[in-house]
């Protein structure tokens, strides 16, 4: 598969049909392929040989949709940042990246990169060329780009050029574009990072093709034209698998913003009106819509299909889910974001949530290979949509990709067959050690048992503890902390953080622990901050001298 030819065939056939709508607009695939043309002729002129990655700023506006088209048209990664990251993080990120051009797919604007709106300020607002001077000084003091010059394109000049067909707006002609192919990096996910710098993870042309190759299988076959709830931000890796997927079949990207999930009623009436057929989201999402009694098969009739992903998928969970959609599948899936969202797939049958046994996650395809280590048990993955590794971190990028160590003559055997029926082979592949560990059951089945380190993945939001105990400590009157996860079911309800004070800079009570709290909410996302702080003397420790984190997780 190529995804962006499938695009391009989509628009060229079907170009009337809607493929994105949110409450913030909508796009039909002829829209969606001219608009990213047009923006991508112009990234392309204003960036000349520069390839970097550009980041892309926004939360569930059809701009963004168009954004990450045109950057991967013109040849160049997109990386995906919310409105809901911090100041810290996006700066960390824009320093990272260091391409100069940043785009904001954000009505509202951004308000570190200096485009943030209001009544007020645009009222007083001078010409767009100026605010975007005025974005780009700003930017230059939080993030230095080495001999370069910043640019930032705010959401009123993107509308400007991919809505004209004149000078500003003309697209390349498709020729001159070198469009994203093969092994160049087709987006950067920035994840969790165990000294509090987070890593990005390089995701090819090749990786995406090779998962959508496999992903069209899923649940039984997703057939043309179908409608897909997109639950996840951008800059979380599981939106990868409705949007791509809907893309490539043609289908309909139903995208709900925070506003709506923080209102589940409103929510479901929204829903029905929209005829979802493949619900995508974490399990806890699925959870918290199943505290409205109105989620049911009888206001969404529509649901063919529960795809989940991003953290573990319980039996009580998945018994509740096929008790209120009887007709609907639910499929558990699994995999790191450095395999392209996920590589197994297993469909959640009565007996399986019947089990005292946790349920399973499923097999992998044919150009997937899963073992696991003999000593350690950890879940090991080899295949064509394992990343190349982290960007600009050839440190970290060694210590757990490798190429495929049985990689002889260009193969290591993996094959399969194509979208259009030809025998597709890997090539040359790669293997990632995930960090979790697992078994495999006598029938090729993967059972996953957890992290072999300090990694998480709590409401299906994968962080590392080291992460946000490294930005605790940041933090005045912060002399060391330690962060524990509180289980319950094999899962992770929330965090708890224990704080060794440094002097009295902060006090022992309810203050105190909101004074942690709000400064660390300027450090890391807000899924990240711990639900409980607790102040202690000092931390337990092991018979060996280590710090005993079992112990502190007995506490939480």
């Amino acid at each position: 598969m190529d995804i962006l030819k499938s695009i391009a065939r989509n628009a060229a056939a079907e170009g009337n049909r809607v493929a994105f709508t949110s409450r913030a607009g909508s796009l039909t695939y002829a829209q969606l392929w001219e608009k990213s043309g047009r923006l991508a002729g112009r990234i392309d002129a204003q960036m000349g040989d520069n390839r970097d990655p550009v980041i892309v700023y926004g939360h569930k506006d059809p701009m963004m949709l168009i954004c990450f088209l045109a950057c991967v048209r013109s040849g160049r990664a997109y990386c995906p940042m919310d409105t809901n990251m911090p100041e810290d993080r996006l700066t960390s990120v824009a320093r990272e990246i260091g391409n100069p051009l940043i785009l904001i797919a954000h009505p509202e604007g951004c308000g570190l990169l200096g485009t943030k709106t209001s009544a007020a300020a645009s009222s007083q607002a001078e010409s767009s060329a100026q605010a975007n001077n005025n974005a780009q000084a700003e930017l230059s003091e939080q993030v230095e780009f080495p001999e370069t010059e910043h640019k930032v394109i705010s959401y009123d000049e993107l509308l400007r050029i991919t809505e004209t067909s004149g000078e500003a707006g003309q697209s390349a002609p498709e020729t001159a574009l070198r469009g994203c192919s093969g092994e160049d990096v087709f987006y950067i996910i920035f994840t969790s990072g165990s000294t509090g710098k987070p890593k990005g993870v390089q995701i090819t042309a090749d990786n995406l093709n090779g998962y959508l190759e496999w992903a069209v299988d899923l649940a039984g076959g997703i057939q043309r034209s179908r409608v897909f709830l997109n639950q996840a931000p951008y800059s979380f890796d599981l939106s990868v698998m409705d949007l791509y997927l809907s893309l490539a079949t043609c289908g309909k990207i139903v995208s709900i913003d925070r506003e709506l999930q923080n209102d589940i009623p409103k929510m479901i009436d929204f829903l029905s009106l929209q005829h979802i057929e493949y619900w995508v989201s974490t399990p806890s999402f699925a959870e918290l819509c199943m505290g409205e009694p109105s989620f049911s098969a009888d206001r969404i009739p529509s649901i063919r299909a529960f795809l989940f992903c991003g953290e573990v998928l319980t039996n009580e969970t998945a018994r509740r889910l096929m008790e209120r959609f009887p007709d609907a599948k639910v499929i558990n899936t699994y995999g790191p974001t450095e395999t392209t969202v996920c590589v197994t797939q297993v469909r959640i049958t009565d007996a399986m949530v019947a089990s005292d046994s946790p349920l399973p996650v499923g097999r992998p395809g044919p150009m997937t290979r899963i073992e696991t280590d003999p000593e350690t048990n950890e879940i090991i993955i080899t295949g064509n949509t394992v990343s190349p590794g982290y960007y600009k971190d050839p440190g970290r990028t060694a210590k757990v990709f490798s190429e495929c160590e049985t990689n002889v003559g260009g193969s290591c055997g993996l094959t399969g067959a194509s979208a259009d029926g030809s025998d597709s082979s890997c090539g040359s592949c790669r293997s990632y050690r995930t960090g979790d560990k697992g078994y495999l059951d006598e029938t090729g089945m993967l059972y996953c048992e957890g992290r072999l380190d300090h990694q998480i993945k709590l409401h299906g939001y994968r962080m590392e503890l080291e992460d946000i105990e490294a930005n605790l400590e940041k933090l005045p009157g912060v002399s060391r902390a330690v962060v524990a996860p509180s289980r319950s079911g094999g899962r992770i309800d929330f965090l708890t953080a224990f704080i060794i004070r440094d002097g009295d800079g902060i006090t022992d009570d309810y203050a105190g622990r909101k004074t942690v709290r709000s400064g660390l909410r300027e450090l890391v996302p807000a899924y990240m901050v711990p639900k409980k702080i607790r102040f202690v003397e000092k931390f337990p420790m092991t018979g060996n001298g280590k710090l005993d984190r079992k112990q502190l997780e007995a506490m939480s």
